[in-house]
């Protein structure tokens, strides 16, 4: 009985086939594409990344040429994205297996070789910083902040944001390879910075009105 061949296996040969055949240029699509779809600014709307944002991201690595021929070979001979999305304006892409597509890249440039790196996004991984981002952000927004919110805040700055702060050092050694992670632990630390504010905010108003209160009892 022949060996079974995991599908994602199956998935990064194709990937290596990919970019063996189309070098430089299809290696740079494909890690931008990526570095979109990572993009906690890019929203997911309706897929992985779209278009223009691929577009805009390869000229602000100074990339100047036009995706669209590799798009289509990587969704029609290649199977590695599909087309989520598509009208008049905008053309959405949705990778097949976005981390079996980033671990053979990677592969390919020979850097997830290194222990360390597999090492540093594992403990990335464990944090579940996007879930994190996502409720600090939803309290950004709020006006009034429950007691558990204020709990939530106050546990993750005691256990999680030292952590952070570690782990982003540590990951500036590879800043190539975790970019992408890099930012989104960033606006991790931004976002608790602007939600401990409004508790401070009001933490402040308190102190003050408990002032207020003790000098008009002290005059009655």
């Amino acid at each position: 009985m022949g060996e079974y061949i995991d599908s994602r296996d199956l998935l990064k040969a194709r990937v290596h086939e990919f970019l063996e055949r189309y070098g430089d240029k299809g290696f740079i699509v494909l890690k931008t594409a990526i570095e979109v779809s990572l993009s906690s600014y890019n929203g997911r709307r309706y897929g992985d990344f779209d278009y223009r944002g691929l577009v805009f991201r390869l000229r602000s690595h100074g990339v100047e040429y036009n995706p669209s021929n590799l798009l289509r070979v990587l969704e029609r001979d290649y199977g590695i994205i599909e087309k989520s999305y598509s009208s008049s304006n905008q053309k959405w892409y949705r990778f097949i297996d976005l981390e079996g597509v980033r671990e053979a890249l990677y592969e390919h440039s020979g850097s997830i070789s290194d222990p360390r790196i597999r090492v540093l996004k594992i403990k990335f991984n464990s944090l579940e910083p996007y879930n994190l981002l996502k409720r600090l952000k939803q309290l950004a927004s709020k006006h009034v902040l429950s007691v558990h919110d204020r709990e939530f805040v106050k546990k993750i700055a005691f256990s999680e944001l030292d952590k952070i702060c570690e782990l982003i050092e540590q990951m500036s050694v590879y800043e190539e390879y975790f970019r992408e992670e890099i930012m989104v632990l960033n606006e991790v630390i931004e976002y608790a910075s602007i939600v401990s504010n409004k508790i401070g905010r009001v933490n402040k108003g308190v102190s003050k009105e408990v002032v207020r209160e003790a000098y008009v009892g002290s005059r009655e």
